[in-house]
């Protein structure tokens, strides 16, 4: 069910959750200091309790009510909030544990997308508001997604139109000495340490050319940061991951009725030229519009139940793509 953002406003305010448009992906929001409403949140995800929420704020001043704001985080957010990046900071007493899983931090962002931000400037209280999607499933960036994903359980939802951005933000934990990324994004490690002016280390990376494990500090009961299971963003469908059209070609494992994705259109060109039947997403390889694209393709394609789906993305590991490939295996079914 569509509804208006007055609508959005007051169920909000009643204790109930809405699914909102953000720059990232469609968040399905409650009030992030209602224990309750955050209970309604993991109930409908069917979420882990030990994957903590990320709470969404209007503006500062608002997020040192919550949180410890120092001055590494002040300048992150001067250069990129209202943006997707999301700092991880020692908790206040205010915010519920619930929202937390258990940990001492909290993962904090200002939103871009106009409508989600009007809603908490009219709300004046912060918003918890994971992916709207169920636990695991690939993240919705669009509202018809979200009834897609949902069915009949699909939550009363504001269209803000398609996402820009298409993942979910950069995590940039800040509460210890060393600033690391938990979660890679559309603003990227070298952005980050050029802001900071000093290195950043890389919590977690699923790709088989892991960084070094930097930044873990043991203070968490839950995970140190949505987004970092080893399944995650995936489709019902089956899915095979190439870094390349030829070794998609040796692989065999093509059969009658599978769909075929490519990141470059000019890949999409030879494998139709061969006679399969491709979805591209992007005409050029462009990162950003891959990722503006990739959650919305996996969606519609697998409400198509085909047996299997072979999804090739020739990026090189790094800036956007490095986050686009940690959506990627933790999508590919293992």
């Amino acid at each position: 069910m569509l509804i208006t953002i007055d609508d959005a406003v007051t169920r909000l305010a009643g204790g109930d959750v809405v699914a909102l448009p953000s720059e990232t992906v469609y968040g399905l929001a409650g009030l992030a200091l209602n224990e309750q409403a955050i209970a309604k949140i993991y109930a409908l995800k069917g979420r882990p309790a030990t994957n903590p929420l990320i709470v969404h704020v209007a503006h500062l001043q608002q997020a040192e009510e919550l949180c410890y704001v120092n001055s590494q985080a002040k300048r992150v957010g001067e250069a990129y909030w209202p943006g997707p990046i999301t700092l991880v900071l020692p908790k206040k007493k205010s915010v519920p544990g619930l929202v937390t899983a258990g940990n001492q931090t909290v993962a904090i962002r200002i939103p871009r997308h106009p409508v989600f931000l009007e809603v908490l400037t009219r709300l004046n209280q912060p918003l918890a508001a994971p992916s709207a999607n169920p636990s695991n499933r690939t993240s919705p960036t669009e509202a018809r997604h979200v009834e897609e994903l949902f069915g009949k359980k699909c939550p009363p939802t504001v269209d803000g139109g398609k996402c820009a951005v298409g993942l979910e933000s950069t995590v940039l934990d800040l509460s210890g000495d060393q600033p690391t990324i938990l979660r890679p994004g559309l603003i990227t490690r070298a952005q980050i340490q050029d802001c900071l002016q000093r290195q950043v280390g890389l919590f977690q990376d699923p790709s088989p050319d892991p960084p070094a494990k930097e930044g873990q500090t043991g203070r968490n009961q839950g995970a140190p940061s949505p987004g970092m299971g080893s399944v995650h963003y995936a489709p019902r469908t089956p899915l095979a991951l190439y870094p390349t059209v030829e070794e998609f070609l040796i692989s065999a494992k093509f059969k009658p009725g599978d769909l075929v994705i490519v990141a470059d259109g000019k890949d999409a060109t030879q494998l139709d030229a061969k006679g399969y039947l491709t979805t591209p997403l992007s005409t050029d390889g462009c990162p950003e519009e891959v990722a503006q694209n990739l959650y919305g393709v996996l969606i519609e394609l697998d409400a198509k139940n085909a047996p299997s789906m072979h999804l090739i993305f020739t990026g090189a590991r790094e800036g956007i793509n490095r986050a686009i490939w940690d959506r990627l295996y933790r999508a590919e079914t293992k």
